[in-house]
């Protein structure tokens, strides 16, 4: 059984080796050039989707992900507006000046001459837990019909 299998497998697997040799994987090259070796950076694909790499890889391992914005500027200080997703695949916008200066992040796509008003910061202190006892409930006895 094996034999019958293994002698037509063997001939594909040789066939398609020998066509494959002569083909070669083109890598999109990008307009954005490496911080670290000045080489310019080129599209790959990963487990995540595409992302920049650099070319010279065993050498140079700089790799940055794509970052998507929109044209529509920051409501609160009008820099950038980018979109990321969350692990669940969830869109979210956030302004580039996030940590540092600007404190935009919402869940909604910003429109033009939006105003923005952060939510009321939740307090970090914990709440006093409140015990509620539990009742039980009493249970009635079934009253005997007279037959």
């Amino acid at each position: 059984m094996i034999r019958a299998f293994y002698g037509p497998f063997q001939q594909t697997v040789e066939k398609v080796e020998k066509e494959l040799e002569h083909v070669k994987l083109e890598e999109e090259v990008s307009d954005i050039p490496c911080e670290k070796c000045g080489r310019m950076m080129v599209y790959k694909y990963g487990r995540y989707g595409k992302f920049l790499a650099c070319p010279g890889y065993p050498e140079c391992k700089n790799a940055k992900p794509i970052v998507e914005t929109i044209d529509v500027p920051c409501p609160v200080c009008g820099g950038k507006v980018q979109i990321r997703k969350t692990k669940k695949k969830r869109n979210y916008y956030i302004c580039e000046n996030n940590p540092k200066s600007c404190r935009y992040i919402s869940w909604n796509k910003p429109t033009l001459g939006e105003k923005w008003e952060p939510q009321e910061m939740v307090e970090l202190v914990p709440k006093k837990k409140t015990t509620k006892r539990k009742t039980s409930k009493a249970k009635k006895k079934k009253e005997k019909k007279p037959q």
